[in-house]
């Protein structure tokens, strides 16, 4: 059975106001339920907004306040069989990391799935993944650039990914992603931050960290080698790779 795994992302590699970067969405093999959930909220956020319901209007994570974007996040991880999963780069740590955005894109994407079957998920016990992604990323130039490297990567262990573009307007499961995106993206750039304390069950959230080993020092640090190991915090709590 097909596994589905929808990604968006939030914040931008180029950006230097803002410290992490953050790539995210949710695992499945029930698409349906996501797409039903959302149609769900989307109605109530409508009433809420005096939107009619019947006109097509995309709610973005940038268009909807953080109460009306909590009722869509709590929604999906109420869901059974839908795990959300992240990972946040910290580019004050990437000075050597010297990649084009359109690589480090997909060696992130790489990254998050490695650490995804390390965490042995039973929804990833499949040899056969759909990647579906927003299709206004301008990080990665072609769909058979992802898709190809992918391939090439998990080849040992016999998984056939295939890679979508999808246009968040007329895909619910891609805006859901945004909200996730936006979600992690405001848990670690913004200091005063309370979006994650309004989602009951955030801790559910498997997020990877890269550099891992300097994930949160600050790069200017002569020393910053010799401190003692990092704490790895206990799945399915906001785990690390």
């Amino acid at each position: 059975m097909k596994t589905y795994i929808v990604l968006d992302e939030s914040g931008a590699m180029h950006l230097k106001d803002e410290r992490y970067f953050v790539i995210a969405g949710f695992v499945t093999k029930e698409l349906h339920k996501v797409v039903s959930a959302h149609k769900r909220i989307e109605g109530i956020v409508k009433k809420i907004k005096n939107i009619p319901l019947n006109k097509k209007v995309e709610l973005k994570s940038s268009k909807i306040n953080a109460r009306q974007q909590a009722l869509f996040l709590n929604e999906l991880y109420s869901l059974s069989g839908v795990i959300p999963i992240a990972i946040v780069i910290d580019k004050d740590n990437l000075s050597k990391f010297g990649a084009s955005e359109n690589v480090a894109y997909n060696f992130f994407v790489k990254n998050l799935l490695k650490y995804l079957f390390k965490c042995d998920i039973p929804l990833l016990k499949t040899n056969n993944i759909e990647l579906r992604l927003d299709n206004r990323n301008t990080s990665v130039k072609t769909l058979k650039d992802l898709e190809t490297f992918l391939q090439w990567e998990f080849e040992f262990i016999d998984l056939d990914v295939k890679v979508k573009y999808l246009d968040s307007k007329d895909n619910r499961d891609v805006q859901m992603a945004d909200y996730i995106a936006n979600l992690i993206w405001k848990k670690y750039n913004r200091k005063n931050e309370t979006l994650s304390k309004r989602i009951s069950q955030f801790c559910h959230t498997y997020i990877s960290k890269f550099p891992l080993k300097l994930f949160g020092h600050n790069p200017t640090l002569k020393q910053i080698g010799q401190k003692g190991p990092e704490k790895v915090e206990k799945l399915p709590e906001v785990v690390v790779n």
